[in-house]
């Protein structure tokens, strides 16, 4: 499953809207607020259509919410009214079972979809028949991992509790929660722990558990290994210089990041049993990530998209950043500026020049602070040569409360402080004794 083109009226924030997507890697910027997270939303709402359509518990897709309407204030004799606006729709059109589909969905009353598609219900219910009858067909991943995916809590206290195999079901089993942005760590270590067990008990390699920890080493730089430890009863990880560490105990960015790729590849196994120790490299499907550098050290979000997108080939990844190392990184075609109408392409510049001309950072090689201190002593030196020109006591006491204001919050500095008095001192402006 790709999407192609995603178009949408009256949500959210936009009137209307259409975005063009490549077929890897597609990375969305703009600054707070510009709608990065609500372009996921609607995408997440498009790709829903698929596991919406298998008969499932458990198994849905997100439908268009009363929050999702765009609303417009108008001001009536100095009262503010809110009107929504009617119809919102999210279409899409991409790829999906060999062929090329368009699908909407539509809303013109709070929390009620109408889904103008009747092919790709007709897909989801040929998929389910194939799978039913033992096929092995090939199911896309459909997957959002929003900024709540920071999973694998820390304890309340030190006893592991113990983690149930989880038992076996369904191949579709791998799109329960699969559009829940904060996703489910729960079923990740459970079928850990059960394709751990299966395979002490068959003494053989099972090629999905490898798939997944294979993919994990590949995105992982410094992290050699992971698995369910039977005897700690704890799925853990071991770094490159030996230690070993559950994974409640990694750093927020390794147990982010560790934890997204191996749900990836976890989805892909369990869809996709018969492609072994090859699932997460042949799989195809759609994955959104909302803030893609959550955490990340900027040594790792500058190969974070490569590693991805090596990793599993075959995936659409829609994404969102503020990092400049990870727009550095992209290939033409990949990003989409929300503040800009026209598709953009990644510059291949320094950081310093896509901070400034890309993201709007002005000066980006000095510090903020740095950029006040040079505006605040311009600003003092036009008020110096002011009083020099002023005779009148009241203007000139005037002035010298002005000067003590600019230079007040910078008086931790002393070097620069003391040269701002100097100057003043020079300028007959000095503290009266």
């Amino acid at each position: 499953m790709k999407i192609h083109r995603l178009e949408v009226t009256n949500f959210r924030g936009f009137s209307q809207r259409t975005f063009t997507l490549s077929d890897q890697f597609n990375v969305l910027i703009g600054e707070n607020g510009a709608g990065k997270t609500a372009v996921l939303d609607a995408l997440a709402i498009g790709a829903g259509v698929l596991p919406r359509g298998f008969s499932l518990e458990r198994i849905s897709g997100p439908l268009i919410q009363e929050d999702d309407f765009r609303r417009v204030v108008y001001l009536k004799d100095g009262i503010a009214t809110v009107e929504r606006q009617f119809p919102v729709c999210v279409q899409c059109s991409g790829r999906l079972g060999g062929q090329e589909h368009t699908w909407a969905w539509t809303s013109n009353h709070p929390n009620t979809s109408t889904l103008d598609s009747a092919s790709l219900s007709a897909i989801a219910t040929r998929l389910q028949a194939q799978v039913q009858a033992g096929e092995d067909v090939l199911l896309p991943l459909v997957a959002y991992y929003g900024t709540e995916r920071l999973w694998l809590p820390k304890r309340d206290g030190p006893v592991q509790l113990f983690v149930e195999p989880l038992p076996p079901g369904s191949r579709l089993t791998g799109y329960i929660d699969c559009l829940d942005p904060a996703s489910n760590q729960k079923l990740l270590v459970q079928w850990f722990k059960r394709m751990e067990l299966v395979q002490l008990q068959q003494g053989r390699t099972i090629g999905t558990l490898e798939a997944v920890k294979t993919a994990v080493v590949r995105c992982m730089a410094g992290w050699k290994r992971v698995w369910f430890d039977i005897n700690q009863d704890d799925l853990l990880a071991e770094a490159e210089d030996g230690r070993q560490l559950p994974f409640r105990m990694l750093s927020d960015g390794v147990r982010n990041m560790l934890a997204l790729v191996a749900d990836i590849a976890y989805r892909a196994a369990v869809l996709n049993p018969h492609l072994g120790v090859r699932a997460a490299e042949q799989t195809p499907g759609i994955v959104l990530i909302d803030e893609l550098d959550l955490h990340l050290h900027p040594k790792w979000q500058r190969r974070v998209v490569e590693d991805l997108r090596t990793t599993f080939p075959l995936v659409q990844f829609v994404a969102t950043t503020h990092s400049p190392f990870i727009i550095q990184s992209l290939r033409p075609g990949e990003l989409i500026n929300l503040e800009e109408e026209a598709p953009s392409e990644p510059p291949s510049q320094s950081i310093e020049d896509i901070a400034e001309q890309v993201m709007g950072v002005e000066v980006p090689q000095r510090s903020e602070r740095y950029q006040e201190m040079m505006k605040a002593a311009e600003e003092y030196y036009r008020v110096l040569q002011e009083a020099k020109a002023t005779t009148s006591a009241e203007q000139r006491e005037a002035l010298k409360r002005k000067l003590d204001a600019l230079s007040e919050p910078f008086s931790d500095n002393v070097a620069y402080h003391a040269f701002l008095r100097m100057e003043r001192e020079a300028a007959g402006l000095g503290e009266e004794p």
